[in-house]
């Protein structure tokens, strides 16, 4: 197990390096950061030179590049040009609210997705089973943002006017009331449930359609011809062996989730790295996009690893492959 830990995180290493090449040059391609100065009248062409001559914008795309990389080595992430505050701070500030948003969606997706997708599988065809898959089906059509708005205007707008009980419509706590958990928690409702909802369709059908298939098999017939309980062969032959892409659905939509987050956050001015990115990608601030990307392709890679962990727990012939 160690061993394919530590090639995981040697793979990781040019895995890392190439998003980092790539997305250094689709963020300089996406937009001029002096038009933030645009506004400043008093900014003059020499000022202006000065500026780009001192970030090094005047030297080649891949020079630039390179500079970058050896003051990541260094544990230098650089320096919002809009803020001028370190990039680090500016992540690690917004990462526990981002981790937060998305560790309640995996716990809601997992505690909801399971029974609903071994349900499924095991009355197939049955009427509940059309009602799961076309709920499933439906919840996956729906568009985040639009889901989102929705919800605010119904169950913090509407509800409210109607004098029913109301959820707080964005932020993460009330101004008035000061930080706590319990209004982290209120306001970590809809956003949460909102990306819940969109996600959820997925892994009902990769669960039910992995257990379909691990039914099929020769050894759920065996163990069931030798009077082997039925829960028993459920939950220990067959619900372990589908989890396995469970597991593998989960360790690679870390990014999509993230996309999401990111609208989400966006909808619900949820204080994450989502948000973040998206009022900074406005002022084309280059440390701080970059600084995210890549933290971002860093939880990706940690997820995986943890998925390759998960595997050798399920799975004894990976563990020892």
């Amino acid at each position: 197990m160690i061993g394919l830990i530590v090639r995981r995180l040697l793979q990781a290493v040019p895995l890392l390096f190439a998003i980092s090449l790539v997305a250094f040059v689709l963020v300089r391609l996406s937009g001029d950061p002096m038009s933030m100065y645009g506004a400043n009248a008093a900014l003059s062409a020499q000022d202006r030179a000065r500026i780009i001559a001192a970030h090094g914008w005047d030297k080649p795309k891949i020079v630039q590049y390179f500079y970058w990389l050896r003051d990541v080595v260094r544990g230098d992430w650089g320096t919002s040009l809009y803020t001028y505050r370190p990039v680090t701070v500016m992540i690690w500030e917004r990462l526990p609210n981002t981790l937060i948003l998305m560790g309640t969606v995996y716990v809601i997706v997992v505690l909801v997705s399971v029974p609903l997708g071994v349900y499924s599988a095991t009355h197939r065809y049955s009427a509940w089973d059309y009602v799961i898959n076309g709920g499933a089906f439906f919840s996956f059509a729906l568009p985040t943002f639009w889901l989102g708005l929705v919800s605010i205007m119904i169950v913090s707008v509407k509800f409210q006017q109607w004098g029913l009980p109301h959820l707080p419509a964005g932020g993460m706590y009330n101004l008035q009331r000061g930080e706590s958990v319990g209004q982290v928690l209120l306001h970590l409702i809809l956003p949460a449930a909102v990306l819940s909802i969109v996600s959820l369709a997925g892994y009902v059908r990769y669960l039910r359609a992995s257990m379909l298939e691990v039914l099929r098999q020769d050894y759920v017939r065996t163990a069931r011809a030798k009077g082997v309980p039925e829960a028993r062969v459920l939950w220990t032959h067959v619900f372990r062996n589908a989890l396995l892409s469970l597991v593998t659905l989960m360790s690679l939509d870390a990014a999509r989730i993230f996309s999401g987050a990111l609208v989400t956050e966006q909808v619900f001015a949820w204080p994450g790295m989502g948000r973040l990115f998206v009022e900074n990608a406005a002022r084309a601030d280059y440390p701080v996009l970059m600084g995210l990307i890549m933290a971002v392709s860093v939880l990706v890679i940690v997820f995986n690893l943890i998925a390759d962990i998960v595997y050798g727990y399920l799975d004894p012939k990976i563990r020892f492959g």
